[in-house]
């Protein structure tokens, strides 16, 4: 559940990972939360054993205090009122961030997506992939945009996504606790994979896909009793990551919250198309 107590805030020193730094110092503020702002110096590939006696190669303890010096003054006053602790490690970047994620107990990450450039929409960043993978906290991450994000003023309006499957009502539950202690607005969204017809075809007329809809406002109905919500509920249909798209766009949405859980299982559900919300989404997103 939220609450969060101990934030990570992995630093790489790109203007995206400093473009996060309001957002950091509002979820460390409303938390009254430790932010722990975490450096790995990943040996260059060209450092094979023996390196050492070549010392025009690499200094690694040169390298070491210069990184030492960018992060502390990195986002320094933007943090200023914020708990922080400044730490460097030597190894892989997500390796390093999931290891000290998991050993500490963190309560949140908090990452940009990176993958800028032409192709940006069909790029998430190496190190964001493998820490959704590997991390088994909450990850919130940026949203995957060129554009400067504008400055942070809190959530006012939340969607959770939701596939229906049995992580549903547990994600539902956690949007529930997150929305409350931010005062957001919270609304239930799902994205019905099968109804949006292909072009020129329909079975049935539109029979099939009125079936599909109204199905889903069932389950969505007894998962809401369950959770004992109330929420008003948007239903989508087509492919999942464009309806979270246009569903978030529409609603004017801060935040997109949806569940992560074993990434590789049951295709076409929503925790399958998490690396897809991500990079489609035009808000920051927890996946949880």
């Amino acid at each position: 559940m939220p609450s969060f107590k101990q934030i990570l805030y992995p630093v790489d020193f790109s203007e995206q990972n400093r473009a996060m730094a309001p957002y950091v110092a509002c979820m460390a503020a409303r938390y009254k939360a430790r932010v722990t702002m975490l450096h790995a110096l990943e040996i260059p590939a060209g450092a094979y054993p023996g390196w050492a006696e070549y010392p025009g190669l690499m200094d690694l303890p040169a390298m070491l205090e210069e990184r030492k010096g960018q992060l502390d003054s990195f986002v320094k006053s933007e943090l200023e009122t914020v708990a922080t602790t400044r730490l460097i490690f030597e190894g892989a970047p997500s390796q390093v961030i999931s290891d000290y994620a998991a050993k500490e107990k963190v309560d949140l990450i908090m990452m940009p997506t990176h993958g800028y450039g032409p192709f940006r929409r069909f790029l998430l960043g190496s190190v964001t992939a493998k820490t959704l993978h590997d991390s088994h906290c909450p990850v919130w991450t940026s949203a995957h945009v060129l554009e400067t994000p504008a400055p942070f003023a809190g959530y006012r309006t939340v969607l959770c996504a939701v596939d229906l499957s049995s992580t549903s009502l547990p994600l539902l539950r956690w949007a529930r606790e997150f929305a409350g202690e931010q005062g957001a607005t919270l609304k239930l969204l799902h994205a019905i994979p099968a109804g949006q017809p292909a072009a020129g075809f329909d079975i049935e007329g539109t029979r099939f896909r009125s079936f599909l809809f109204e199905m889903a406002r069932e389950e969505l109905a007894k998962l809401q009793s369950e959770a004992g919500t109330k929420l008003e509920t948007l239903l989508e249909g087509g492919e999942v990551a464009a309806g979270v798209r246009k569903a978030a766009g529409e609603n004017r949405a801060d935040l997109v919250i949806i569940g992560r859980g074993v990434m590789q299982e049951a295709f076409g559900r929503m925790r399958t198309n998490v690396y897809s919300i991500i990079r489609e989404s035009p808000c920051p997103v927890i996946s949880v």
